[in-house]
């Protein structure tokens, strides 16, 4: 079975919506960009490059859906794109907080509809409740007190909007650097390593591997 260019896919639906008004008319194309967004970044995750594009289509797809959320219909739907989306998204603290307070509200009108609240809620609320204290204790550099994610550890610097606001840049000269590189077992060292060159080199940001933050732990 010939393989969909999901590209291509996403600018035709892209142009099929230029022009329409927001108003309740042409729902099914507007959805039809966001499951584009969200398939690209996808592919970009599962192919280990052009990633940085994945914070670009989170705000378009977050765009679209803030209108589509208007309508009973689409939240069902909004919710697990939105689940999706955010799964697709790293390095972006302040970007992913918004999916996941907008997949919050989605869930929420979802339960009003249904009459009852879902533990996927409070889920939610708590990941979001770290992500807030996260940005702040960023913000104001109080870095020991960040709260870590996940299994293992990462550098408190990639809360930061200092960070968030060049990483895209960075991503894509990492790209270029690695270009021609094999993406099997080990390519994560030579992607870390580059990584935290390019950003100590152009940027001045002093970045720690998930290798250097998780000593004794095999990545392949």
């Amino acid at each position: 079975m010939k393989k969909v260019n999901l590209r291509k896919a996403l600018d035709k639906a892209r142009k099929a919506a230029e022009g329409l008004v927001r108003d309740g008319s042409a729902l099914d194309a507007y959805w039809e960009i966001c499951c584009g967004d969200v398939l690209v970044a996808e592919e970009n995750l599962r192919d280990r490059d052009r990633e940085w594009e994945n914070a670009s289509l989170a705000r378009e797809f977050l765009d679209i859906a803030d209108y589509l959320e208007s309508y009973d219909v689409m939240l069902d739907r909004l919710d697990a794109a939105a689940s999706r989306m955010t799964d697709a998204i790293s390095d972006h603290p302040s970007l992913k907080l918004r999916l996941l307070e907008f997949r919050l509200r989605v869930l929420n009108r979802i339960e009003s509809m249904c009459g009852h609240e879902t533990s996927l809620s409070e889920y939610l609320e708590s990941d979001i409740g770290t992500y807030r204290h996260n940005i702040e204790c960023a913000d104001n550099g109080d870095f020991g007190n960040i709260r870590q994610t996940g299994h293992l550890k990462s550098d408190p610097v990639e809360w930061t909007s200092e960070y968030e606001s060049v990483i895209d840049e960075v991503l894509k000269k990492v790209s270029a650097r690695l270009k021609g590189h094999p993406r099997g077992m080990g390519f994560c060292h030579a992607f870390w390593y580059a990584k935290a060159a390019v950003l100590r080199e152009d940027y001045g940001i002093e970045w720690r591997s998930p290798a250097v933050m998780n000593p004794g732990t095999m990545f392949d």
